[in-house]
């Protein structure tokens, strides 16, 4: 660039030239004028000059902090990377579906209050009793799972944790137990195969998750003959599936064996059978109607075609010579010609053979057979999209030769109660408040107290359970 020192003489002396050859020299002061015009016009020029090249650093420096960015988030990059909610789950996965990992909660509060008439004992001696009422709230459950799919759709798994109840279902224990661990893999169209600890899955009202369920929680004929004793086992399952028909079979340590190591360790001590040494199970479902969408809960929420479903179940397991064989038929049927209606019924039995001179169980001779039925009918009813009125009867009959003579072996459960969802379908199930209140003329019956259902001990007496309950599930 030219310095201004130079060009301004120059210019004077151009305008000099100029002057004589016009022969009108210009005053000094026009002449300061025109060198000042002249000073303007090269800062301006200097000025321009200065900004072209301080936009040009600027670009460059730019465009190497956007390259040097670009670099770094690509090592942090997850090529082909999803995330959100699906099958009202929040979900994680690969985006062609080989990777897929759902993190679930299940959180329940109850406010459980209980009356027994002459429920609580005043003298060991003469053996006087007054009534008993007792109130309190307990986090019934509160559960953390994950399931999904790896390296594959075909390889499924599920694993769950519950804080709230201890191995044996009963609530108010700070212990965090696990409950599912399994994998299953789809070799074939129509066949899976299952390993690892999950429910013995052949009562329909067991396989009802628990937020799911009408009332504050499952019958009083599950708990004593049904999915509360059989709970979890530890083995392998085929499963089937094939349009309107699906079931399984399935080989494990016994009923109840969940959390056990390889030696016997199965059974319950209402039952009697155990340890176990194995065990066989399996189950059957049709869906006449509808397939089975709407059959994983007991409300008609959401429903808008028909649901018909028929199932059966069976649970032969051993210990020593002795055997227990559960069993089970049922029924589901939400009709869309009334619409919000919902109804179920159940069938439930144990056959128990005792054959082991040495067994001593506790409700009979060491070599004997006993048989206990029962059965459910249950009815729910959507008044809106929110509000839902719900009944359920239940009825047990145990054997006369397993219970003591002066035993009453006639046990029945009535329910009624309402379902409240703070969102209609189809994420009603995830918040909801449910209240209900059973009357139970004989008590909880010779087997004793059932806490996770909120029924205390009491035998041939009145009891009355009032339970409300808010269930949270993400």
């Amino acid at each position: 660039m030219t310095s201004k020192l130079f060009v301004i003489p120059m210019v004077a002396g151009a305008l000099g030239a100029g002057a004589v050859a016009n022969a009108a020299e210009p005053t000094t002061a026009e002449m300061m004028q025109q060198i000042q015009a002249l000073q303007a016009k090269v800062q301006q020029l200097e000025t321009n000059q200065q900004q072209a090249v301080t936009k040009a650093d600027v670009d460059a420096t730019v465009e190497s902090v956007l390259r040097d960015a670009d670099k770094q988030s690509k090592l942090f990059a997850m090529e082909g990377f999803t995330a959100g909610w699906t099958d009202g789950h929040f979900m994680l996965g690969s985006s062609d579906g080989n990777f897929k990992i759902m993190p679930m909660i299940t959180f329940q509060l109850r406010n459980n209050t209980n009356f027994r008439e002459r429920g609580k004992l005043t003298s060991q001696t003469n053996g006087n009793r007054n009534d008993d009422i007792q109130n309190g709230f307990e986090i019934t459950r509160a559960r953390l799972e994950f399931a999904g799919n790896a390296f594959t759709p075909d390889l499924t798994y599920d694993f769950s944790w519950i804080s709230g109840e201890d191995t044996n279902g009963n609530s108010n224990s700070s212990n965090l137990s696990l409950e599912n661990a399994w994998i299953q893999y789809r070799f074939a169209d129509q066949f899976s195969f299952k390993a690892g600890q999950f429910k013995d899955s052949i009562w329909h009202e067991e396989n009802v998750q628990d937020g799911e369920q009408l009332a504050v929680d499952r019958s009083l004929v599950n708990e004593l003959l049904g999915g509360g004793q059989t709970d979890y086992v530890q083995g392998v399952n085929l499963m089937y599936h094939n349009g309107n028909m699906r079931g399984w079979v399935g080989y494990h340590d016994g009923y109840n064996s969940d959390n056990t190591n390889f030696t016997d360790a199965g059974g319950t001590s209402a039952i009697g059978v155990g340890p176990t040494d194995f065990g066989f199970s399996g189950r059957v479902e049709y869906a006449c109607m509808g397939g089975y969408k709407g059959y994983d809960q007991f409300t008609a929420n959401g429903d808008k075609e028909d649901v018909v479903v028929v199932g059966a179940g069976v649970d032969w397991s051993q210990s020593n010579s002795d055997n227990v064989i559960f069993h089970t038929a049922d029924i589901q049927w939400n009709p869309a010609a009334v619409h919000g209606l919902s109804l179920y019924a159940a069938y439930l039995g144990v056959y128990r053979d005792f054959n082991n001179p040495a067994s001593t169980p506790p409700f009979g001779g060491a070599t004997d057979e006993f048989y206990d039925w029962g059965f459910l009918l249950q009815a729910g009813y959507m008044v809106n999209s929110q509000w839902e009125l719900f009944g359920r009867f239940d009825y047990t009959k145990l054997d006369d030769d397993s219970i003591p003579a002066s035993t009453e072996d006639t046990l029945m459960e009535m329910t009624a109660g309402v379902n409240y969802y703070l969102q209609s379908a189809p994420w009603h199930q995830h918040a909801k408040v449910t209240v209900d209140v059973s009357w139970l003329p004989y008590g909880a019956g010779p087997g004793g107290s059932q806490p996770q259902i909120g029924i205390l001990n009491n035998t041939d007496d009145n009891e009355i359970v009032i339970r409300g309950q808010f269930t949270l599930q993400l």
